[in-house]
């Protein structure tokens, strides 16, 4: 990756060459699998068919009768190539991929051999072994859409009068049962090389990647400066840990549901393909669990509280792995009243950092919620933080920095009025929001009535 986004001449080069595998090369493997190429008794006969009809017409210049036999050979040929099309049909779209999968394996082969790339190192002599079988590959490949309507047409009636693409597809099959390994050591170093351009290209078109450094299982988690790689302007934020469980709070699109996934996001790139949108990225290697985005199922008779239900429970069996997890939840039990929520949360989220000290946890759990009693209930094992709007005369702006501490903001009356809500609505939910706010307060101190 990091020869391949130095040298952007040998890349653009070999993605040139990468574009005619029009389908997938990993199809190339199939056609090694026992069976799949498998001649019969009767294809020894395909070459002596294609050579009636060119030997029948030399025969035409002295012997006007022969022509019947070419008359007789291309029928028999036509007949030949319908019957044997079933067979050997299938076969024929994998095997269109291996010429152009060796052409970009000569391709990249000087680059391999060159700087000593970790990859193909016995990419030479494999492509020595399988010189007859490109050859071969050359014209039984030929890919109708992607030459002119005059070669396509040579080439048809070539494989018509002569059957040459099933004499040679017999020969190809012999190649490839006796190079079959150094065709998939093949297939694997051209795919290596795919991948690693990906990634190079990806890197000079990002802005501000970097290489993750992976800690053990007890080293502290520092994602700093982290950002979406989906977004065209960023707000980085950053992540420490310990401590082990983070609840975000703050009001609707204020940013916690993309910075979840931010997270998440950044922490696959860095596992995956060591580059991660962040100024510096140090954590253990996590398994990413995440549960955002839920809703019903209303074709297989399945709610969302219940989908939502078994979700966690699969979490938390998984959270007793002493394996780094990486749990990521937006808005837990949404789907059910507030207290149930809040206790619902609590326990869970308890459960996976556990207060005792004495049994130190690896897992990082980050939570974003509405829920400011959950914060409280969580204040000795969870910290928290909140991203903040502000209201204004141009509307709700926010600036998606997330800070330390509880969100002292809220903005879904103020969405109802900047959306054009009648003013009794607006001026009646903020009285009940009051009134609402009281009488929890007073029933957590102890001082209201039923």
């Amino acid at each position: 990756m990091t020869q391949l986004s130095e040298d952007a001449a040998a890349r653009e080069r070999i993605q040139a060459s990468l574009s005619r595998l029009r389908g997938h090369p990993g199809q190339v493997w199939w056609l090694t699998q026992t069976g799949i190429l498998q001649t019969r008794c009767g294809d020894v006969m395909f070459p002596v068919l294609g050579l009636v009809v060119p030997v029948a017409l030399m025969l035409t210049v002295v012997w006007p009768t022969a022509l019947v036999a070419v008359i007789l050979g291309v029928v028999a040929n036509m007949i030949v190539r319908y019957v044997t099309a079933l067979r050997l049909g299938p076969p024929l779209g994998p095997f269109r991929q291996v010429a152009p999968l060796l052409a970009v394996a000569e391709l990249v082969r000087p680059l391999i051999a060159a700087h000593g790339l970790p990859v193909g190192s016995g990419l030479s002599s494999d492509l020595a072994r399988m010189r007859r079988l490109q050859r071969i590959a050359r014209w039984v490949g030929h890919d109708p859409m992607a030459s002119d309507d005059l070669t396509d047409a040579i080439h048809e009636t070539a494989n018509m009068l002569f059957l040459l693409d099933l004499c040679l597809l017999v020969f190809a099959s012999r190649e490839i049962r006796a190079h079959g390994p150094a065709l998939l050591r093949t297939v694997a170093s051209v795919g290596t090389v795919d991948a690693a351009i990906s990634v190079a290209s990806y890197r000079v078109g990002a802005t501000g990647w970097t290489r993750p450094v992976f800690e053990s299982q007890s080293g502290t988690s520092r994602m700093l400066g982290l950002r979406h790689p989906l977004l065209p302007v960023a707000v980085p934020n950053s992540v420490e840990a310990p401590p082990r469980g983070i609840l975000i709070t703050g009001s609707n699109m204020s940013g916690k549901s993309t910075f979840l996934r931010t997270v998440g996001v950044n922490a696959i790139l860095a596992q995956t393909i060591n580059t991660c949108l962040t100024t510096s990225y140090r954590a253990p290697v996590f398994i990413v669990r995440s549960l955002i985005g839920r809703s019903d199922d209303l074709t297989a008779g399945r709610s969302y509280y219940r989908d939502e239900v078994e979700a966690v429970l699969s979490l938390v069996k998984a959270s007793r792995s002493r394996r780094p997890h990486l749990f990521l939840f937006d808005e837990l039990f949404r789907g059910t009243s507030t207290i149930e929520r809040i206790a619902a949360a609590e326990a869970t989220l308890a459960e996976l950092i556990p207060g005792d000290t004495r049994i130190p946890s690896p897992h990082i759990v980050i939570a974003a919620t509405h829920d400011r009693e959950l914060v409280a209930l969580l204040e000795r094992t969870y910290a928290s933080y909140h991203f903040t709007d502000s209201l204004d005369a141009d509307g709700l702006s926010f600036d998606y920095v997330l800070r330390r501490g509880l969100a002292r903001s809220w903005n879904a009356i103020a969405l109802l009025e900047s959306c054009g809500a009648p003013s009794r609505l607006v001026e009646r939910a903020p009285a009940r929001t009051a009134g609402l706010a009281e009488q929890r307060r007073s029933r957590r101190d102890g001082t209201g009535g039923d």
